[in-house]
């Protein structure tokens, strides 16, 4: 698989790509009668979306979707299309997005660690930010840069342990801010 194309999210002036949950979740774009195929090889799902958070609430600004038949206006929207009439764009869409849970995002990339396959994970950024959204509202967020640096330092080290099956979902555990880590993260939007 080629590298794919994450979500982002802009925080004040600084944009960071989505780690967690998986691009696509926080929006569902089939709820909205959007039925997206695939753009390119480097976003197979169909859908590219640009979220920001605005005074603490999640909003969705920019959403792009693959189709061969323009799709419907969203929240007021007409969605532009490329030349080749299938990838169509939604700008200024300022929609709230009405979803709960843990959001990762991660910023700056680490290029000696680059794999061409699917997502990065979380530890090949060098910014990292945990936010923990209620019904779309931030209700706390923290730079966890430091725990993300110190848990890369100890994968990549020469004497680094060999992994077990789940030290990066405890890992991911140890760094989201939610009360229970186990809970569902939930998506009404």
């Amino acid at each position: 698989m080629s590298g794919q194309m994450s979500d982002v999210i802009v925080v004040g002036d600084d944009e960071f790509a989505l780690v967690e949950p998986e691009s696509g979740t926080l929006f569902d774009v089939r709820a909205h009668g959007l039925m997206p195929v695939t753009m390119h090889s480097a976003n197979t799902r169909g859908e590219l979306a640009r979220y920001r958070i605005n005074d603490g609430q999640l909003l969705l600004s920019d959403l792009q979707v693959g189709s061969v038949d323009q799709p419907p206006a969203l929240n007021g929207v007409t969605p532009t299309t490329d030349e080749y009439g299938q990838v169509w764009t939604y700008l200024n869409l300022d929609l709230p997005v009405e979803w709960s849970g843990d959001l990762i995002a991660g910023a700056e990339p680490i290029l000696d660690l680059y794999v061409h396959a699917g997502f990065l994970p979380v530890w090949h950024y060098e910014k990292v930010m945990t936010f923990d959204i209620e019904a779309g509202v931030v209700q706390a967020s923290e730079d966890s840069s430091a725990a993300v640096a110190e848990f890369r330092a100890e994968r990549t080290a020469p004497d680094a342990p060999e992994d077990d099956d789940n030290v990066f979902e405890r890992f991911l555990d140890s760094i989201k801010l939610r009360m229970g880590f186990g809970d569902e993260a939930t998506n009404e939007g």
